[in-house]
């Protein structure tokens, strides 16, 4: 399932712990669908309470597709934590619930079970499973660090991170400024964006490595302060440092 197009699969934290995330992106145009308004879940966890295996992770993954098949409608997401992945699924009525218990019955690697709701507004799949901004820019943040690592660089080493952010009004941006200083950001120059509804962008720096984490911890500080003002992260860059250079900037 992960290699469909509209397939995304995220990390992010429930509940305070660290969990997998995956989420069928296309929903998102029809959603929430007045004719699948049963929210189903179909839960795997290990018998032992052990972590997920990646050969049970497969067949969790085969366990959906099964179900995906029998009630012809494919999972709106599901969120992995430890000993379980759970999948969310969408259906017309009670008949894809039965449909779903007679899998999790049958099935005897993992310990499976089966629970439903009506929900109409689709709120698990907005709230819980789709990305926002800032789960988003998680993502965003992983494949351009696997770009820089590709191409030679040291993504250990600290060096300035250029983040890029961007406002309606002037004086949007001048209170972001005052605000993103404060909480220990250096201020960069102003910038004029030509296109979109948001002419208005300032560049701030920070030291940072590339680590995901603290990559992340970046970008979800910045998000939110820019949201307070209407405002929004663009994107970030920095220099390359190529791993052959031991020098820490």
């Amino acid at each position: 399932m992960a290699k469909r197009t509209s397939w995304l699969e995220y990390d992010w934290r429930l509940e305070g712990d660290a969990a997998h995330f995956g989420v069928e992106l296309s929903f998102y145009r029809t959603a929430p669908d007045e004719k699948r308004p049963l929210l189903c879940y179909f839960c795997c966890q290990t018998v032992d309470d052990k972590p997920l295996t990646p050969k049970l992770i497969k067949r969790a993954e085969a366990l959906a597709k099964v179900c995906a098949r029998r009630t012809k409608t494919r999972p709106a997401g599901f969120v992995e934590t430890g000993n379980m992945r759970q999948y969310y699924f969408y259906t017309a009525d009670k008949e894809g619930y039965d449909i779903l218990k007679a899998v999790a019955e049958k099935e005897k690697k993992l310990l499976c079970r089966v629970g439903g709701k009506h929900e109409e507004d689709w709120a698990t799949y907005f709230k819980l499973l789709y990305p926002s901004e800032i789960k988003y820019q998680t993502v965003k943040n992983r494949e351009q660090i696997k770009k820089l690592h590709t191409i030679g660089d040291n993504t250990e080493a600290t060096r300035r991170i250029n983040l890029h952010v961007a406002f309606r009004t002037e004086q949007q941006r001048l209170m972001f400024e005052e605000t993103a200083r404060r909480a220990g950001f250096a201020i960069g120059d102003a910038e004029y964006i030509s296109e979109g509804e948001l002419p208005n962008g300032v560049v701030l720096y920070r030291i940072s490595t590339l680590k995901q984490d603290d990559i992340d911890t970046l970008t979800v500080r910045v998000i939110k302060l820019a949201q307070g003002m209407e405002g929004r992260l663009l994107y970030w860059d920095c220099n390359i440092v190529p791993r052959s250079v031991s020098k820490r900037y």
